[in-house]
């Protein structure tokens, strides 16, 4: 039944397809709009960076420094602070690749990963601070609420998940991977891995846009089920329908929260795409995602409630004082990131060295 279901959607998908061209060429432009001026620019150098973590080796060294942190938390290997940290301020599907890739390189078990998989690939602050918080709801007190809700969510996730298998053994192997000495060879290596999982991204992104608007084009208008297919299938529709219905402010604060922390059909096909080949399950992904939609909307809702968004929040529009907020909180993250990165890349390189000259000695 379950292959029968499968094969039914791919022939519908495609004759879709078929019937409809000149919608699909249309679509098919947006999405690769999209990569070009969105994806690509904002995801390549964190997956840069992602790969330099891993390939210099640096990674053994993080395991050791977060591993106080995120075993007795996660029941993770420290090693995976970097596919945590770099999902939270990139946003998807980062995490998730860096958790392919630490996985690959033998810094994580397989049960790790998967736990690792349900918590650590996120919606980075762009988009729910600027995108989201500022565009769409014309208020960054919005935003920064929904931020935090969505961290927070992703934190309890993780702390949920660390009894997923628990009674089966998740020591970190031994790593598999070689360091590399050479920095010409690390940085190749970086591009050459960022490349094909940028591509893999891009591809699914493009599809996706294909598949999910000529679906919602024949979903009746101005009704609540394809309000529902937006939020499920592609985030920035869906909060953008979510915001635009008639529901209270509250109402549409916590739904978007809940839209948030599923992320999308769109962003699970990208993860998809990432983690195919590696033999992983990807069922503790799903339900983290849905946990964290539903974690996520229980505390913007708290966060309201502490916290009440009055007309006036939304009455100045997307003013220059809040996308300068939100543009700046972004750059500085941003900064931060790619400088501690540097830092503990240029860190590992220089402790291989001094080992290697130690083991001469």
């Amino acid at each position: 039944m379950r292959s029968f279901i499968k094969y039914y959607i791919f022939v519908f998908i495609t004759v879709l397809i078929l019937f409809n061209p000149q919608s699909s060429l249309e679509y098919a432009r947006s999405g690769l709009s999209m990569c070009a001026e969105i994806l690509v620019p904002s995801l390549l150098p964190f997956f840069v960076c992602s790969g330099l973590l891993i390939y210099s080796g640096f990674c053994q060294q993080l395991a050791r420094l977060f591993g106080p942190v995120m075993r007795p938390l996660f029941n993770v290997g420290g090693a995976g602070a970097a596919a945590f940290i770099l999902g939270i301020i990139s946003g998807y599907p980062l995490g998730a690749a860096t958790a392919c890739s630490l996985y690959d390189g033998g810094y994580l078990s397989k049960t790790e990963c998967e736990r690792l998989l349900a918590f650590s690939n996120n919606s980075g602050p762009l988009f729910i601070l600027g995108s989201v918080g500022v565009a769409i709801f014309h208020s960054p007190k919005c935003g920064m609420l929904l931020y935090i809700s969505h961290i927070a969510a992703a934190f309890t996730v993780g702390i949920l998940f660390r009894f997923y298998h628990r009674n089966e053994a998740s020591a970190v192997p031994v790593p598999v991977y070689d360091p590399q000495n050479d920095i010409g060879r690390i940085f190749q290596k970086a591009i050459s891995s960022s490349i094909n999982s940028i591509l893999t991204v891009c591809a699914a992104v493009v599809f996706f846009s294909v598949a999910a608007n000529i679906i919602k084009d024949i979903l009746p208008q101005n009704s609540g089920i394809k309000t529902f297919f937006l939020a499920a299938s592609e985030l920035t529709n869906g909060i953008g329908a979510i915001a635009a219905s008639g529901m209270s402010d509250t109402a549409r604060l916590v739904l978007s929260a809940a839209a948030a922390g599923f992320a999308g059909l769109c962003v699970h096909l990208q993860v998809m795409g990432v983690a195919a080949g590696r033999g992983l399950s990807l069922v503790p992904y799903i339900m983290g995602k849905m946990l964290h939609g539903l974690i996520a909307a229980g505390y913007m809702y708290i966060l309201l409630e502490m916290f009440p968004i009055t007309a006036q929040v939304f009455a100045g529009g997307a003013s220059l004082y809040g996308s300068f907020f939100a543009a700046s909180l972004y750059t500085a993250l941003g900064a931060l990131a790619l400088s501690v990165v540097g830092a503990m890349v240029i860190a590992a390189m220089a402790a291989q060295k001094k080992r290697r000259k130690n083991s001469r000695a």
